[in-house]
């Protein structure tokens, strides 16, 4: 295709003498950047009148696809008769009692429910809850596992041989400059996925811990837990009395109705909600066990937030829900049929002209990973090590410049994408494949 970019590059000379990068800037900015013009069902159209099949899903968020009309009726409805905020403290709405209903309903470990903003916020709830709960200083995480940009979690990495507690280690890769140094002390970090560190870890401290914290799967949802590994981390913290905590900001609502929670049979005691959950605007929850979350009572513990519950988000929450709930969630098993065949269909590209490449990841998002082997199963960071990162950077550079946006090694397909787009984004990819 001949792709246009002269009034991206005009905006992207305006917004870079305004804005010092971009919204969320944990990736290297693009030397163009791309404005969006327009959007419909899996596709978009920047400023120049390029189109493109959306994976990228807004990193998870869009899973009803752009502009989905029983979504936007429902908003415009809200916003046609109410208050698009009206304080988070001393005005409610009955949706407010829907959308619990429904996350009860839907979400195994889900008894108490309250209401955020970002998973950032949602995550940092977690552990204040968990703290209050069992008396205990730490929370423990593991290396690959993304829980938000505050300082007591964001980055680090694995410590291969502690001297006594487990905290993490920060290079340049895994850090930012301004952060707090006493913050890299509030939580310990282990390799996931290692039952033996685990285990002993626990041993030696787990009288010190409050809450061990994780993506079920990690790698932006791409990775899968070693088989029984979660199993075991929940009699673990069963053992030691630790409250247990999946991190289902990506996979809440997006691999199904039950999340990664229903996809293992493993039921944590609170988890952290967010993207998919507002259909595209900002809510997140942290939902879990009464007895956890009710110290929220008489400002036990805090929790607030002008914009926490907010109404419109909390109408675009329930019904973001509402259709993906229908008929137990066909949506679900139509989306994965769509991308199940999308990804034998890379597979298929990547063995034909002999590039190696890992296609994996469980209903609602996918991986592919230039330089790993193709028949093997990737689960933690370590396994990662063969991937070819430049050349997944030029093989994302060059798809987005045929019309399929996908980041960087990672694809959120939605509920909305079809056969035929299945079909165009194939063409591109042994076009470009064929190039490397």
């Amino acid at each position: 295709m001949f792709f246009k970019i002269q009034n991206n590059i005009s905006l992207t000379e305006r917004f870079s003498q305004l804005y010092p990068g971009a919204h969320s800037n944990n990736s290297p900015a693009a030397k163009v950047r791309s404005f969006q013009l327009r959007a419909e069902g899996a596709r978009w159209w920047d400023v120049d009148n390029n189109e493109y099949i959306d994976y990228t899903g807004a990193s998870g968020p869009n899973i009803l696809g752009h502009r989905h009309p029983e979504y936007v009726n429902a908003l415009q409805e809200f916003m046609g008769e109410k208050s698009f905020c009206m304080g988070s403290s001393y005005i409610f709405s009955e949706d407010d009692i829907l959308l619990a209903e429904k996350l009860i309903q839907h979400v195994p470990c889900a008894e108490k429910i309250k209401l955020c903003v970002s998973g950032s916020e949602a995550v940092q709830q977690a552990i204040r809850l968990a703290r209050a709960f069992t008396g205990r200083p730490y929370f423990l995480r593991f290396g690959g596992h993304y829980h938000g940009w505050i300082d007591n979690i964001y980055g680090g990495n694995p410590d291969p041989s502690p001297e006594g507690k487990p905290f993490p280690l920060y290079d340049s890769r895994s850090n930012t400059r301004g952060k707090s140094q006493k913050s890299n002390y509030e939580g310990l970090m282990i390799p996931w996925g290692d039952l033996d560190v685990l285990e002993q870890t626990l041993h030696t401290h787990g009288k010190e811990i409050a809450i061990i914290i994780m993506e079920a799967v990690c790698g932006s949802g791409t990775l899968p837990p070693p088989p029984g590994y979660l199993e075991t981390v929940r009699a673990l913290c069963d053992r030691h009395r630790i409250v247990m905590c999946f991190d289902e900001v990506i996979t809440g609502f997006r691999v199904g109705l039950h999340g990664a929670q229903g996809l293992f049979g493993v039921t944590p005691d609170i988890c952290t909600l967010g993207k998919a959950l507002g259909g595209g605007l900002p809510i997140s929850a942290i939902v879990g066990k009464s007895d956890i979350l009710d110290q929220l009572k008489d400002e036990q513990v805090m929790g607030p937030g002008t914009f926490n519950g907010n109404p419109l988000c909390v109408a675009a929450a329930k019904a973001t829900i509402e259709i993906l709930e229908r008929k137990d969630g066909i949506v679900y098993t139509e989306m994965d049929r769509v991308q199940q065949q999308l990804m034998a269909g890379v597979d298929e590209i990547a063995r034909r002209r002999n590039i190696p490449m890992r296609v994996q990841g469980p209903t609602g998002v996918f991986g592919t990973f230039l330089g790993a082997n193709p028949d093997k199963q990737l689960y933690t960071a370590a396994d990662m090590a063969s991937v070819d990162n430049a050349l997944m950077m030029k093989f994302h550079e060059e798809i987005w410049h045929e019309g399929v946006s996908a980041l960087f090694g990672r694809w959120f397909p939605s509920i909305v994408h079809t056969e035929k787009d299945t079909e165009k984004t194939l063409e591109v990819v042994d076009k470009i494949i064929k190039k490397l």
